[in-house]
């Protein structure tokens, strides 16, 4: 089980070998589902909330201009959202953790040792086996991620921790030489995060709970000057880092979007029915583009929206939504390396749901996304007790426990 998550991962993170990584991921999830099978029937409720976006979006065949195509990529989407939620579910979070780590670094060496490049606003730069500059910045981003986590975790093996310190130096080096002022942002947020949970693990759980309450109330004064702190942002981006206003034509992209959203704001267009169909061919040419699959809006919601309007867009954010307040309250409850790897993790990739597109067929992000969802929805919120053993119990400690058929193996 463990090393079909650790190949799926690996394959994530190597998009540039093509069609046969997806192949490969198929063939792992497939084998996972095949191995737990008796398992499925139970787990079909805590399934559907996440399904009903990539099967909305398989149904929206049914009014696309390109109704096959529709069909095809939604269907593509489910797979990925059901392989998301097989590795959710059926690996412990630290197996989790530790899998995205050990499957992620085979991929990035490998594009190390490639010399791969691919060009960027400066020059060229690494890419390795990432579809491109900003894809090789979010997978490095990920490797930091998991090997802090792995490196402050006492479960894993000593030889296991040393590998993931030594991980910290290339994974830092490809987030910083890819020239995406987005990735650079979203480690700095997430490294902040990994502190802010490190010391929240000393506080106790009246001290946790005392400190989110505080967090809330800041949150009002962040909310009335938002406005303020953008018009600064927008300042510091243009003129202390020399980037363009115009966020490098994604405003352009973005008045195109809404434009598109205002002619069919309840369903949409049809999945992927914009970038494929007539509607989006003087779109990519304006942007020097001929490959719609690869192109997108740079904005996860506004994507959504365009192809599946508003009803897709609430089919993703409610179960998204459900497992960051459970994530936040499992904080409270107990800090550990999985729970804050599964939780940062989370909220750093809805970080850049307004300025990547977070939400794909066989994306990592969209994997690892679907996977702490569902992962965080089977933690339990009450904390595990220790009970005073009987004599008959403490003899039988040496002896393995028997599982029901049903048990499942997330939380462990």
């Amino acid at each position: 089980m463990f090393g079909f998550a650790v190949t799926i991962f690996a394959c994530l993170a190597a998009p540039a070998l093509g069609p046969a990584m997806t192949l490969v991921q198929l063939l792992c999830v497939g084998a996972i589902l095949a191995v737990r099978w008796r398992s499925l029937p139970s787990l079909l409720p805590a399934a559907l909330p996440l399904l009903l976006l990539p099967t909305f979006a398989a149904a929206s065949w049914l009014w696309s201009d390109i109704p096959a195509v529709s069909l095809r990529y939604g269907l593509q989407l489910l797979l990925t959202v059901v392989m998301g939620f097989a590795l959710g579910r059926f690996l412990s979070l630290r197996e989790l953790v530790l899998a995205v780590f050990v499957g992620v670094s085979i991929a990035c060496l490998a594009g190390l040792a490639s010399g791969r490049a691919g060009m960027s606003e400066s020059g060229p730069v690494l890419i390795g086996l990432a579809g491109s500059k900003n894809q090789m910045s979010y997978i490095a981003l990920f490797w930091i991620g998991s090997a802090l986590c792995v490196l402050a975790s006492r479960a894993h093996l000593l030889r296991t921790r040393i590998a993931a310190a030594l991980a910290l130096v290339p994974g830092a080096f490809l987030l910083v030489q890819a020239d995406s002022m987005t990735a650079v942002v979203s480690g700095l947020v997430m490294a902040g995060m990994l502190g802010l949970v490190a010391i929240a693990a000393l506080l106790g759980r009246a001290g946790r709970l005392f400190a989110l309450f505080a967090a809330a109330l800041l949150t009002v004064p962040v909310l009335v000057a938002l406005p303020e702190i953008e018009r600064q942002a927008a300042i510091v981006r243009t003129d202390v880092l020399h980037k363009d206003a115009r966020l490098t034509g994604r405003t352009l992209l973005w008045e195109e979007a809404d434009s598109l959203i205002a002619q069919a704001p309840v369903i949409g267009h049809g999945y992927k029915a914009i970038w494929l169909g007539p509607k989006g061919k003087g779109l990519l040419a304006r942007n020097g583009q001929s490959d719609g699959r690869a192109f997108h809006f740079h904005d996860t919601f506004r994507e959504l929206m365009a192809d599946l309007g508003l009803v897709g867009l609430a089919l993703f954010l409610l179960p998204v939504a459900y497992a960051a307040l459970r994530g936040v309250a499992l904080l409270v409850v107990a800090v550990d390396a999985p729970r804050a790897f599964a939780v940062v993790t989370l909220f750093t990739i809805l970080l850049r749901v307004r300025t990547e597109l977070v939400v794909g067929p066989f994306l990592i992000d969209t994997v690892l996304l679907y996977a702490i969802t569902a992962a965080l929805a089977a933690l339990p919120l009450v904390a595990a007790t220790p009970t005073r053993r009987s004599p008959a119990h403490r003899r039988m400690r040496g002896r393995a426990p028997r599982l029901s058929p049903q048990a499942q193996r997330n939380p462990a």
